[in-house]
């Protein structure tokens, strides 16, 4: 068993991963505040539930404070350094952007893991903190893709720059119009998102004259897969899943030299 850690701007995912399809996972705040021993009591009490202490670990990160204390932290609790992606592991795949060391990590992660799953060509949604559309040619390669502000990130801005309308949780609405304020705003969020994301990759496809296979992951995939006209698929542990794949295929090269 290995330990994958995706550590993202709103949370950190811990996943104990036997084998491809046999992950189990646990998600913490991303909070920047917290000391080296506070990540390594919480990792130290997953571990306890999990009552297996991993063989090793493997992190993809975007948030370069939070990476450096779980580095430290894994490396009290495994004896042993953890593999970084994008430092000590390379993801294994073609990189069109022009700056290449643009890319987040995690973008890259998913695209691969992505590619391991479906044929080419590819749209991958990641519904996060910001919402990713990472694009994969026919030929296997990442290509690159759009970012704008996610679900949550709208609201807070909506709640936060408005002084009459109230916080609102992320849900479907009953109606598509709404009665009350707080239902006009499910149902803006909601539907305006879906229409959004179904109308990128409807753009994307007309643009590039091609069909795409298309994969939804994030915290909030599930919500926006229930509106989304497109035909698609919902991968919650598309990031894990990545992470083993590129773990593996580190060790068979390993094993090769």
């Amino acid at each position: 068993m290995i330990i994958g850690i995706d550590i993202g701007n709103t949370t950190v995912e811990i996943g104990f991963i036997k084998e491809y399809k046999f992950i189990k996972s646990y998600k913490l705040a991303s909070n920047r505040e917290k000391t080296i021993d506070d990540w390594f009591l919480d990792i130290f009490n997953i571990f306890s539930i999990e009552k297996n202490k991993p063989q090793d670990c493997i992190i993809s990160s975007v948030v370069p404070q939070i990476e450096q204390k779980i580095f430290v932290a894994i490396e009290k609790l495994l004896g042993k350094n953890p593999l970084i992606v994008g430092k000590d592991i390379k993801v294994p795949i073609v990189n069109k952007y022009k700056n290449p060391d643009e890319v987040g990590i995690d973008r890259l992660v998913n695209a691969f893991s992505a590619l391991k799953k479906q044929n080419p060509p590819l749209i991958v949604i990641d519904l996060g903190t910001a919402i990713t559309f990472d694009i994969v040619n026919e030929k296997g390669e990442y290509e690159g893709g759009l970012i704008f502000p996610g679900i949550e990130s709208s609201v807070d801005t909506l709640f936060s720059k408005t002084s009459k309308l109230p916080m609102v949780k992320v849900e479907k609405p009953k109606n598509i119009i709404g009665k009350t304020t707080v239902d006009s705003i499910k149902s803006g969020i909601f539907y305006g998102y879906c229409s959004l994301i179904d109308g990128l990759i409807k753009k994307i496809k007309s643009k590039t004259k091609k069909n795409f296979n298309i994969i939804l992951t994030g915290g909030n995939s599930e919500l926006i897969s229930n509106c989304i006209e497109e035909k698609h698929i919902v991968d919650k542990f598309l990031a894990m899943e990545g992470l083993y794949l590129i773990y593996k295929q580190y060790l068979d090269i390993l094993n090769k030299t």
